[in-house]
């Protein structure tokens, strides 16, 4: 596999490297030469196609929707409002749940997922395929592919590009027919610019992963499509919080006058958006032109509302044991599900207690000679032993059996909140200190988990005297509406602090008393030195909108076919070679060279865009004059 180069110097210099390749002799398609000047070049335009509209989807952990608006009033940002209105819910989102047919095709999403799967028998319900929750497989995935699996409730599996896929042909058919509803009339696909909202700390290869999926599921024709924009979900929020009027905040609905917030040019705030898989963590500024800069790298964690299902899902092996839970939820599938949903429900309440509804057959289901009433008193005798005396111990149960249901005390509540809350906390307090938060006095709490009153109370507890926590009214839909605003005008986010030092593998001559020894190796007579890390972009710059980086290659070889570019990643700032501790590659591209004519006089330029949410890059081929535009391959490593 071939390596490629880049002068590490940003200003206009003359610099003379090699491209390289990871073994020492390269196939037609392998390295090649630079004699380059290399600068940057700062576009503040959006050269956006002219859509009509913009359709935003939000795919989230446990919940989905979609928005949308068109050119014509950007601002009119229209909402689905009758998720699950057939199974009597009227909601902003439908649960993010699939049900396929035995032989893998299509069947139901979201609320007629769950209707559907629940009313299966046991023996039907093992013939279909039920997922939900299956997001997460994407975050932090270091082996992510497209041949990569996910099981579904039974333990059988399906591809994962398939089951996102299948999922967003429902959304997206859903939302067309919801625009041509409103237009009384079918809009022409063409016409439609598709928003996808992902995490901000999730990695490249899940970006491409949902273009992939997105691309299978019809919205775009082509992969590397611009139809297709991908939005960080806490910038999306950002934008549609910071446009708000002060009473759609909770809290501020009738106030008037002071205290209100504002958000002039010069204010800075922190966005929090707390969604069922992850915390995403972005901090603003709101420029003089209205546009938004980021003050340091996105941030976060896997420390979102399903934390608090796992707790639960601890809790109910403390009390019944593993064995127990593991054979019900082999012998009665969707009757787990349909209980590990109610509780997902009962959380986002207000109540203090929750009170979670046990399926008939966990009720009387029995394992090892010990029935579900018989487990809990023994479980609740247990704790109350072991908290005797303990100073806040509780003086009834924490846990019982009451008409069906499980019934967990506000202590028992809070125990499974604590660790998800006091990360996230801790994570705040982190980002607060930072010098750049000095003067920021606001902080913006979105997602469905921040429509939790516990996270709502916990944050306001613990900063409320540092900062102002600004929750909006509807919490949940702020990311969905924002992806629309960013749709029509990508550029609003005009700086962004790059998360990673980004270079290409490459070769350069070999220095006596610079270069390692060890890498030395000689190509058609030439002393080299291999695995050089050409850097493109620092961890911690600042990037523009639309800033590109350019450079110019030449072949080591004189009948080369195309040059294969390597890219690698480090969270450290300065790196030299790519074999480095913490240097890891992430991605590769081909650009073909054709023709061989002129030999090692051939040139390529590559151009690299590092300003948006993707790294973009374009390869031109001087002696074919092809121009290539492509996207970094990053699920192939």
């Amino acid at each position: 596999m071939a390596e490629a180069t880049s002068p590490a110097q940003k200003a206009p210099k003359k610099a003379s490297s090699l491209s390289t390749s990871s073994s020492e002799t390269g196939p037609a398609t392998d390295a090649g030469m630079t004699m380059a000047s290399s600068r940057i070049d700062n576009d503040d335009g959006e050269n956006v196609p002219d859509y009509q509209i913009v359709a935003a989807i939000d795919f989230g952990t446990t919940f989905s929707g979609y928005a949308y608006s068109f050119a014509s009033n950007k601002q009119a940002i229209h909402v689905n409002k009758n998720w699950g209105q057939t199974q009597g819910f009227l909601l902003h989102k439908t649960p993010t749940c699939l049900l396929l047919k035995s032989d893998g095709q299509f069947d139901a999403f979201g609320f007629e997922a769950v209707s559907k799967y629940n009313e299966l028998t046991e023996e039907e319900a093992c013939a279909y395929y039920y997922f939900d929750r299956f997001k997460m497989k994407l975050y932090n995935n270091k082996e992510l592919t497209t041949d990569v699996t996910i099981e579904d409730a039974n333990g059988k599996s399906q591809k994962a590009v398939d089951v996102f896929s299948l999922s967003l042909t429902f959304m997206k058919k859903h939302l067309l027919r919801a625009i041509g509803a409103h237009l009384g009339y079918d809009p022409h696909p063409d016409t439609v610019r598709w928003v996808l909202t992902v995490p901000a700390i999730w990695d490249e290869n899940a970006k491409q992963f949902m273009r992939e999926a997105a691309h299978k599921g019809g919205l775009i024709e082509k992969p590397n499509s611009e139809q297709l924009v991908i939005a960080l979900e806490p910038e999306a929020a950002s934008l549609h919080c910071r446009n708000l009027p002060a009473t759609d905040f909770v809290g501020y609905k009738d106030s008037s006058g002071a205290g209100k917030p504002s958000f002039e040019p010069g204010t800075k705030y922190l966005v929090v958006d707390a969604g069922g898989g992850t915390i995403d963590c972005v901090a603003h500024k709101i420029r003089k032109d209205g546009r938004i800069r980021e003050l340091f790298r996105a941030t976060g964690g896997a420390w979102g509302g399903t934390i608090i299902d796992r707790q639960f899902q601890n809790l109910l092996e403390d009390i019944f044991g593993e064995e127990f839970m593991s054979s019900f939820q082999k012998e009665f599938p969707k009757d787990y599900v349909e209980f590990l949903q109610d509780f997902e429900i009962k959380k986002r309440g207000e109540c203090e207690s929750i009170r979670v509804s046990l399926p008939y057959n966990f009720c009387n289901y029995t394992h090892g000679g010990v029935s579900v009433q018989q487990a809990i008193k023994t479980f609740a005798a247990r704790e109350k032993e072991r908290n005797e005396g303990a100073e806040g111990a509780s003086a009834g149960a924490d846990v019982k059996f009451s008409a069906g249901k499980l019934v967990l005390s506000s202590a028992k509540v809070s125990a499974l909140f604590k660790d998800a809350l006091d990360q996230i906390n801790q994570h705040v307090q982190s980002l607060l200190q930072k010098p750049k938060c000095k003067d920021m006095n606001s902080v913006f709490l979105v997602g469905g988990f921040a429509e939790c009153g516990r996270l709502q109370t916990s944050l306001r507890e613990r900063f409320g005297e540092r900062v102002t926590i600004l929750v909006p009214e509807e919490a949940s839909l702020s990311v969905v509406k924002g992806a629309v605003a960013f749709g029509h005008d990508p550029s609003a986010i005009c700086q962004r602090i790059c998360r990673f030092t980004y270079g290409v593998g490459s070769y350069l001559p070999f220095e006596d008393g610079v270069h390692r020894e060890d890498l030395r190796v000689n190509s058609d007579g030439m002393d080299l030195v291999k695995h050089i890390f050409q850097t493109w972009a620092e961890a911690g710059e600042v990037i523009g909108h639309n800033e590109i980086w350019r450079e110019t290659y030449t072949p080591i070889i004189n009948n080369q076919k195309g040059i294969i570019f390597e890219f690698f990643r480090s969270t450290n700032k300065k790196v030299q070679y790519t074999d480095e501790e913490g240097v890891e590659k992430c991605g590769f591209l081909v650009v073909e060279m054709p023709d061989p004519t002129g030999g090692r006089e051939r040139a390529v330029d590559l151009e690299v865009t590092f300003g948006g949410t993707e790294i973009k890059v374009v390869g031109y081929d001087h002696t074919s004059s092809t121009r290539h535009e492509t996207y970094i391959d990053f699920l192939s490593t």
